[in-house]
């Protein structure tokens, strides 16, 4: 669900919404006006007892997309962590935080925010790759894809390393130590992807100008706009954190991407072949 800053500020003044259903050719069949605060407490209430609806705050996206000269978000992918136009692809990658937990469980314990820097290039590489290598099913696909090249570097387990480095979470220390890990990445997953423009150029749809005047690369650090504005970049976006379901369980059945531990024990169902 696309839900705009328009509509957020009639609930924040208890104001009234429109409701509109437009047929196929935009035409619109049925209008009525709704209490907008009553209208949010449903959705948050919905969202709360079933995961339904995802919303997202659009005109946000919309500022901020590093794309916002040259194309319109209007959906996500099915996780949800990548808003996407037509044909996009997300092509995604976490780095799993407890195997860079050195001396867990004792007082000793900390984060090797080094070597997570270290590996951000591999990784950053490994997925770019992936676009060379992939098979499409339709053309549309290929072209967009390869167009921006955009990736979704981000982390798994964080629930299970802070556990490792003895910080309850979501208290202060901790949400520190996550943001200052997620700008690290970012901020190295950026300059990889400038050296990898040097080697094999930027994605075909940048333009400088346009690219650094985006919401979130305006707020880069000014060596890597200055990085960008003379090498390029090799993808339009570089990070993004999902839900890891599978990719954690394979990781040693670590935590999920960024989600807190919900209990000690857990039953877990699944469907096989066969």
């Amino acid at each position: 669900m696309l839900v705009s800053d328009a509509f957020m500020a009639a609930v924040a003044g208890s104001g009234e919404w429109e409701l509109a259903f437009r047929s196929a050719d935009g035409t619109v069949d049925l209008r009525r006006r709704v209490d907008a605060r009553e209208l949010w407490k449903r959705l948050v209430r919905a969202a709360y007892d079933t995961g339904e609806p995802g919303v997202i705050f659009i005109d946000r996206v919309q500022r901020d997309n590093n794309l916002h000269y040259c194309e319109s978000i209007s959906a996500t992918d099915p996780c949800g962590e990548v808003p996407l136009p037509s044909y996009r692809a997300c092509d995604l990658g976490s780095i799993n935080l407890t195997r860079f937990v050195h001396a867990p469980f004792t007082k000793t314990a900390r984060l090797d925010l080094g070597a997570i820097v270290a590996l951000v290039p591999v990784a950053l590489r490994m997925l770019d790759n992936v676009y060379d290598v992939s098979r499409y099913p339709l053309p549309q696909q290929r072209e967009a894809a390869l167009a921006v090249r955009r990736i979704g570097l981000g982390i798994t387990g964080l629930a299970d390393a802070l556990s490792m480095l003895d910080l309850r979470y979501g208290c202060e220390a901790s949400r520190k130590l996550a943001g200052g890990l997620m700008r690290t990445i970012t901020h190295a997953a950026y300059q990889a992807s400038i050296e990898l423009a040097r080697e094999k150029g930027a994605f075909a749809l940048f333009r400088a100008d346009a690219y650094l005047a985006g919401g979130f690369a305006s707020r880069l650090p000014p060596d890597l706009r200055d990085r960008i504005a003379s090498h390029g970049i090799r993808n339009s976006h570089l990070t993004a954190i999902a839900p890891t379901g599978t990719i954690s369980l394979l990781a040693g059945n670590v935590s999920s991407g960024l989600e807190p531990a919900y209990g000690a024990d857990y039953l877990r169902r699944l469907r096989v072949a066969g």
